[in-house]
């Protein structure tokens, strides 16, 4: 049956589950990590996300560390249909490691540019007080 009401519905039915099966797709954006330390310090561990222009910055905060030795390091950031997704860890210093004895506030900052209406982390972290949308 050619040209019928089958072989139409066929194409769209799988052009409906290759537009389904996309939208759940996971889109890697690439990001730079700005070098220029945060200028707020975060007693608690949270993120802000700030958007500029066409540009999403968002910094993770670890939250207060009781030693050197502590950073935050970005994994990947992904967008999941209108949402971007920055993946990080958090990474301590060897338990034999010399480590100067003072607290410190390890962050990172990380700037991409997408799509996205909105920003998360994972694992998750409650959003801070200064991330509001320029």
């Amino acid at each position: 049956m050619q040209g019928g009401c089958g072989d139409s519905c066929l194409r769209a039915l799988a052009l409906g589950f290759a537009l389904c099966l996309t939208g759940f797709g996971m889109e890697g954006v690439p990001f730079e990590v700005v070098k220029q330390r945060p200028t707020q310090r975060s007693v608690e561990p949270c993120y802000e996300a700030v958007r500029e222009g066409e540009a999403w910055i968002v910094t993770i905060h670890a939250g207060r560390k009781p030693t050197g030795g502590y950073s935050v390091e970005v994994r990947r950031v992904e967008k999941q249909g209108s949402r971007c997704m920055v993946h990080y860890a958090v990474i301590g210093p060897p338990p034999d490691a010399m480590v100067p004895q003072v607290i410190t506030y390890p962050a990172v900052t990380v700037r991409f540019r997408a799509g996205c209406g909105e920003v998360a982390v994972s694992p998750p972290l409650p959003r801070g007080p200064a991330a509001e949308d320029r």
